[in-house]
C-alpha cells in the first residue's frame, strides 16, 4: 500500500550549504524570487526484508515515486527512518544491508526473529541553495535476520582458563584461550561448563587479540562491552555453566551440578587410523585448574567416521551424527567427518565438539 507524502509548498532558505536542512513543519522562508511547488511523490514499502533471502550489499525498503517540481533544479535526497534512526537512502528506495543487520542486532541481539519497525521517509528537495524537507505517511517494516550459518565463536581468558596467562592472541587458542560451544540446530547459544576456583577472574572475548568485544562483570552485574568492568568471578570453588545468549544479549554463569568425570588422556579413534583407542591423542588445554577441554589439529586426507574416547579404552567413549558442530553422547553414532584440515575443540562435560576448518 503507497503511503503519500505531506508536503510544502515553498522552497525553504538555506543559510549555508553544510547547515542541516529544516524540518517543513518550521519553515523558513526567503521573500525574494520565485515560489518553487513540488507535487505529491510516495513510497510503496516492502513490509518485510529477510535477509535470509536478501544477500546484496543493499537492500530495498520500498519503491519510491519523487515529488514533482516546477523547478528541474531541485534534486531528492532520501533517508529512512527507523524509529528515529536515520539510513541514507539511494533512489531506487535501498540502504545498506549491514547497517540494518548492526541496528536490529544493537537493539535486540542475532536470533532470527521478525522484529518490527514504524519507517519514514525523508527527502529533501534542494538546489544546493535553498530546500524542502517532504515526508512520508509512518509504515511499518518487518526485518528477520538470517539464521547464523556457522558458530560465532567467542572465548574464554583469564587466570583460571587454559594456561591462565591471560594470552588474548590467535596463536593462544587451545592453550590462554578455551572457544564456547554450541550446537548443530542452534547456532545463537554458547554453553561452556568447567571447573573455576573463587577468586581467580576470567572473561570473554569475541576476537583473539582484541579486546574490543568482551564480557566482564561491574557493581556485581554481568556487562558487555564495558571499559570499566572488572574480571568476573565465582562466588566458590566448584563447576560453573558459563551460558550466552546471542539472540538475547544475555550472559549467566550458575553452578553446574551434573555427572562429571575427570581423564587423563583424550583420543579420537577412527576409520582413518584402524579405530585405536589409544592413539591419535588430543592436547589437554586447561593446565591451571582440572581439565576438561581437549584439542587437536588434524590433516584428514578422505571422509572418515570417528569418536572421541577417554583414557585409552572403549569403557567411556563419545559419538554423535552432526559434522562440524554437535553433542557427543555414550556410545553414540560415529562422527562423520569430511576430508580437511581441522581445529578440533572438545569439551568431556558437555560432550560437545567442534571441527574448525583452518
Amino acid at each position: 500500500m503507497k503511503k503519500f507524502l505531506y508536503f510544502a509548498a515553498t522552497a525553504l532558505l538555506l543559510a549555508s550549504c553544510t547547515e542541516d536542512f529544516k524540518d517543513w513543519a518550521e519553515p523558513q522562508s526567503n521573500p525574494q524570487g520565485d515560489v518553487i511547488t513540488f507535487g505529491n511523490g510516495s513510497v510503496d514499502p516492502v513490509g518485510t526484508i529477510d535477509f535470509a533471502v536478501e544477500t546484496g550489499e543493499r537492500v530495498k525498503v520500498c519503491d519510491i515515486t519523487a515529488p514533482s517540481t516546477s523547478d528541474t533544479a531541485y534534486q531528492a535526497q532520501y533517508t529512512l527512518y527507523l524509529n528515529d534512526q536515520a539510513f541514507v537512502m539511494g533512489v531506487d528506495g535501498t540502504i545498506a544491508s549491514q547497517e540494518l543487520k548492526d541496528y536490529v542486532i544493537a537493539l535486540y541481539g542475532k536470533a532470527p526473529e521478525p522484529r518490527v519497525f514504524t519507517g519514514v521517509v525523508e527527502w529533501v528537495m534542494t538546489n544546493g541553495k535553498t530546500a524542502s524537507a517532504i515526508k512520508s505517511e509512518p509504515f511499518e517494516l518487518t526485518v528477520i535476520l538470517e539464521p547464523i550459518a556457522k558458530p560465532d565463536l567467542w572465548y574464554l581468558v583469564g587466570s583460571c582458563i587454559g594456561d591462565g596467562s591471560w594470552g588474548n592472541d590467535p596463536a593462544n587458542v587451545g592453550t590462554a584461550l578455551i572457544p564456547m560451544y554450541t550446537e548443530a540446530e542452534d547456532f545463537t547459544v554458547l554453553t561452556y561448563v568447567g571447573y573455576f576456583p573463587a577468586g581467580q577472574g576470567f572473561k570473554l572475548i569475541h576476537q583473539p587479540g582484541n579486546w574490543d568485544e568482551q564480557w566482564g562483570m561491574k557493581d556485581g552485574e554481568l556487562v558487555k562491552n564495558d571499559g570499566g568492568s572488572s574480571n568476573i568471578e565465582v562466588p566458590a570453588d566448584g563447576y560453573y555453566m558459563v551460558t550466552y545468549n546471542m539472540g538475547n544479549e544475555t550472559l549467566t554463569v550458575e553452578p553446574y551440578d551434573g555427572i562429571v568425570g575427570v581423564y587423563s588422556m583424550m583420543g579420537m579413534p577412527g576409520g582413518y587410523q584402524d579405530w585405536n583407542p589409544g592413539g591419535t591423542l588430543m592436547d589437554p588445554m586447561s593446565t591451571v585448574v582440572e581439565n576438561h577441554d581437549w584439542m587437536a589439529v588434524l590433516t584428514f586426507e578422505e571422509n572418515t567416521e570417528l569418536k572421541f574416547a577417554a583414557d585409552g579404552g572403549w569403557t567411556v567413549n563419545w559419538g554423535g551424527p552432526t559434522f562440524p558442530v554437535g553433542v557427543g553422547v555414550q556410545n553414540g553414532a560415529n562422527i562423520p567427518v569430511e576430508a580437511g584440515s581441522y581445529r578440533i575443540v572438545f569439551n568431556d562435560i558437555l560432550g560437545k565438539y567442534y571441527f574448525i576448518s583452518m
